[in-house]
């Protein structure tokens, strides 16, 4: 019994090496991949290039990253494929440091979705002042 689990099992996982192998890349080929989309988030974060871009980028402007001294409310807006999501983070230092999270997701709408753009700004400024 315990001969027929092993091989069972010894045979799942030949099978599972056998389906990844094809995954599987080599350090040459990992190091084109990085290459490749590095130039790619570079020209979709050019403004000449943003257009033509495989990769669209949006700088964030990120002054610093945390450390540690936060203090305060902090407002994150998240646009995805098919939902917005606003989330308010609230940081207290002191003797006893406390983070507390509030948020609210709101479904896009498939207009929105599948037009143009130009509406996403508007109707995340309507749905995060509701």
């Amino acid at each position: 019994m315990v001969t027929a689990v092993a091989y069972r099992l010894s045979e799942q996982h030949r099978l599972i090496d056998e389906t990844l192998a094809e995954f599987k890349l080599t350090h040459e080929q990992l190091l084109q991949v990085k290459k490749r989309m590095r130039a790619e988030m570079e020209a979709g974060l050019k403004k000449k290039t943003h257009e033509t871009a495989k990769v669209k980028m949006l700088p964030t402007f990120v002054r610093s990253t945390p450390d540690g001294t936060e203090n305060g409310d902090f407002l994150a807006l998240d646009l995805g494929g098919t939902n917005f999501r606003v989330l308010l983070v609230k940081i207290r230092s002191g003797k006893r440091r406390t983070v507390e999270m509030h948020n609210k997701i709101y479904a896009i709408p498939i207009e929105v979705m599948q037009g143009t753009g130009e509406e996403a700004p508007f109707l995340c400024l309507h749905l995060s002042s509701t």
